[in-house]
Order: structure tokens, then sequence, then C-alpha cells
């Protein structure tokens, strides 16, 4: 469980990227965590997982206070950021055994579910190739494979499906039931907006550090007016609605 409490995170006087954000997600839920370039979205993510301090307020993870006890949370935590820093020297293989190390997994146990995973997203004829020759789409399997190889009790992906081929969007969907079905804790970020309203049992949408909308999935969908995700967004810059801006000068 994910509860968050009068979060305030400020880089300056003038910039405060999280104001008084509040919300919580339990257990067996996808939270469609969603907002603008800027909204504090990836601000979030790096305070929940440890990564980066805030101002004020309180952040329990399976009630793990994450400013007093960082380390116990990362334990439980599994990320899968926006961009893949990986090691390029490295193999798929040598990669998450080191991985493996870390989180002190029992071999025997790592090589199994290094195998499942390579199976699933099928990568295994990749296992011994240098990860810097990997394809963007190969190199975000292996990250998913990293974070989640310590079976995670929350999980924290952001667009996580950069790069993947078709198919593999559709094996990482069936991975989010069954991690569901599990009774984790999934924090989504994206900005596939369709993608978040299929997924997600419930949607918090932050917009200049500040939350609009936290609702369950269904309930919103059966608000008055509601149409899409995309219409809701709109509505936030209403100047900028298609066929509110001009293109006639564009290329002159």
């Amino acid at each position: 469980m994910i509860s968050v409490k009068n979060l305030v995170k400020k880089y300056s006087d003038e910039l405060t990227a999280l104001d008084n954000v509040s919300f919580e997600i339990n257990k067996g839920e996808i939270c469609g965590y969603i907002g603008t370039n800027g909204a504090g979205k990836s601000t979030t993510v790096k305070i929940l997982t440890g990564v980066l301090d805030f101002d004020s307020g309180s952040v329990l993870l399976n009630d793990i206070d994450v400013k007093k006890n960082p380390f116990a949370v990362k334990e439980i935590v599994g990320y899968v950021p926006e961009t893949a820093n990986l090691f390029n020297s490295l193999t798929p293989k040598e990669f998450i055994y080191f991985i493996g190390t870390i989180r002190k997994i029992e071999m025997n146990i790592l090589i199994r579910r290094l195998s499942n995973f390579a199976e699933i997203f099928d990568f295994k004829f990749l296992l011994d190739e240098s990860i810097g020759n990997l394809s963007k789409g190969n190199r975000q399997k292996i990250l998913i494979t990293s974070a989640l190889i310590h079976n995670p009790e929350i999980i924290f992906f952001d667009e996580p499906l950069n790069g993947l081929d078709a198919n593999s969007i559709f094996v990482f969907h069936d991975l989010l039931s069954y991690l569901i079905s599990k009774n984790k804790t999934v924090l989504y970020c994206s900005h596939i907006l369709s993608t978040i309203e299929k997924v997600s049992t419930k949607i918090i949408l932050l917009d200049k550090g500040k939350i609009v909308i936290n609702s369950k999935t269904v309930d919103l969908k059966n608000s008055d007016n509601y149409t899409d995700l995309e219409n809701i967004f709109r509505n936030l810059n209403p100047e900028q609605e298609s066929g509110k801006i001009s293109f006639e000068n564009l290329f002159e």
C-alpha cells in the first residue's frame, strides 16, 4: 500500500513541484498517475522510491516511512524509470546476476526467474550479448526484468512501454494483470492515455503540482460528461485545444 499525505516538494521559492499532495493506493490496485509535462509526476516517483527528499508531509510504503527508513523501502520496491540506464559493457545475464546479488536472491532462484522472464519476453537468445548492442526494446525488457526479479510488493512504472514491440506490449499487459492477481501495488505513469484508461483500476491526474482527479477508474467513467482522458487533458489547457491553434504561419 502507498500512503501519501500533504506532500510538499519545492525546488526553489518560485518553483513548487508538489503542493500538498495526498493519495492512497491499496494492494491489488493499478493507479494510473498522469499529468502534463512538469506536473510533478517524476518528482513524485523519485520521492516514493527514496531517491529524492521532500520538504514536508509523509510517505508510507507498506507502513514503512520513506524518509526514516529508505533502505527498507528499496527492498520492497521495483522501479522501471523512463530512461534505461544499464551497464552497456555487461550482458543481460551478467547484469541480472549483479542485480540478484544486490537483492540477495539465492542463485538457483535467480537463474530460474531470469529464464522465466527471458522466455515470456523472448530474449533468451540475447542473454550473452552485450547490452550496449541491444535494441531499445530489448534493453527495455532487461530493465523490466531487473525491476521485478526480486518479486517486489510495490512497483513503479514510468513509461514502461518505451521501445517495446506490439507482442511485448501484450505480454506486459498480461503481466500487469498477473501482478494485480498477486495483490501487488502498482503506480503506472504514462502519456499513453488509452493504455492508462484500459489497465488502471484507479486514476490520479496531477496538474501544476496539485491533484485534479483522484478516482476509481470505473467511477470516473460513470461520471457526468465523461468521454475519455484525452478530453480531460484538453480541458486542462483549453487555449491549446485543437482547432483553436492557428498553424497558418507555421512554416513562414
